[in-house]
């Protein structure tokens, strides 16, 4: 029988100790980026029962702290009065809607927002836009008109089926 020598067992400890302190760092950073992407926010609380709002993305290496708080401060809500007639058709129970904000690493690098509109468990309503020249060469702050432009589209995208007779939901 092969038994280990007292150095050989302190080297098999901290051989131990460092991999099981790397894989608990894996898993609590695994846990914490799941909880980023999966986090819902109640947004639009003056409209109806308002909506719940996902963000999720990459902006050139900012932390995701730093993207929420962009798609928040540019998010625009339905305002009038056909994109409130349409939002109260499918305002309960509260519509999801899911943001996406892509932008690279690296100068010159293109990028994209997407924003999709969630109701009653079924796909409403989409859009989706390039980065504006000015949001690809600065920080996600730069972003809000652009997330603001791609919020208003939808809206009033989802207002016009009202004036088209089409329905709410497809």
């Amino acid at each position: 029988m092969n038994v280990p020598t007292i150095p050989q067992r302190a080297n098999l400890v901290g051989k131990m100790a460092r991999y099981g302190s790397l894989l608990l760092l894996m898993l609590v950073l695994d846990a914490r980026l799941a909880r980023a992407d999966d986090a819902a926010e109640h947004a639009c609380d003056t409209v109806e029962q308002g909506l719940l709002l996902h963000v999720d993305g990459t902006y050139g290496g900012y932390p995701y702290s730093v993207l929420r708080a962009a798609v928040l401060g540019g998010l625009t809500c339905p305002s009038d009065k056909l994109e409130l007639q349409a939002f109260g058709v499918i305002a309960i129970p509260p519509p999801h809607m899911r943001i996406t904000v892509m932008r690279p690493v690296g100068q010159g690098q293109q990028g994209t927002i997407s924003a999709m509109l969630y109701a009653q468990g079924r796909f409403v309503i989409g859009e989706r836009m390039s980065l504006s020249s000015f949001s690809r060469t600065q920080s996600p702050a730069s972003v809000k008109a652009d997330i603001s432009l791609v919020t208003t589209n939808l809206w009033r995208d989802l207002g016009a089926r009202i004036t088209h007779n089409k329905p709410i939901i497809p």
